[in-house]
């Protein structure tokens, strides 16, 4: 194998020689510059945390007929900022959002969008820059259609 290796690199480097092409070795490689983008400031989180008649089971949303959590987010002049939906067996959901005072209200929502529970209050709550804002609401037996 040894003779056979030595053969080859001799016949290479021959062809190479009558060619007039050589290998240099001797320049440094050429460095890689990743360029990542430059990212916004990360925002508040409200993150909303749900429970159906207290228990965090997704048999909970199966029963329910339940394929969504919406949460709508409103500020402090009533505006609605936005509403966010993730599968309701997930029980929890980050919503981001600027600093500022919002209140809210979230539903469970059938697979057509269709509402399965009258609104839940989100009650007011106040987020600086970077602050995360954990909310539990529960959905009771009794807030469904």
């Amino acid at each position: 194998m040894n003779r056979r290796s030595a053969l080859l690199t001799a016949v290479l480097g021959l062809g190479a020689s009558a060619s007039g092409c050589f290998l240099d070795n001797t320049e440094p490689p050429q460095r890689t510059v990743v360029v990542e983008p430059t990212l916004p400031q990360a925002g508040a989180t409200l993150r909303l945390r749900w429970s159906i008649d207290g228990r965090m089971d997704p048999n909970e949303c199966i029963k329910a007929q339940a394929a969504n959590t919406e949460v709508s987010v409103v500020d402090r002049s009533g505006r609605e900022v936005g509403a966010w939906q993730q599968p309701c067996g997930y029980f929890t959901m980050d919503v981001p959002l600027a600093g500022g005072t919002y209140s809210g209200s979230a539903v469970l929502l059938d697979s057509a969008g269709r509402p399965r529970t009258t609104r839940v209050v989100v009650d007011t709550f106040t987020l600086g820059g970077r602050d995360v804002m954990d909310v539990q609401v529960d959905f009771p037996a009794s807030s469904f259609l």
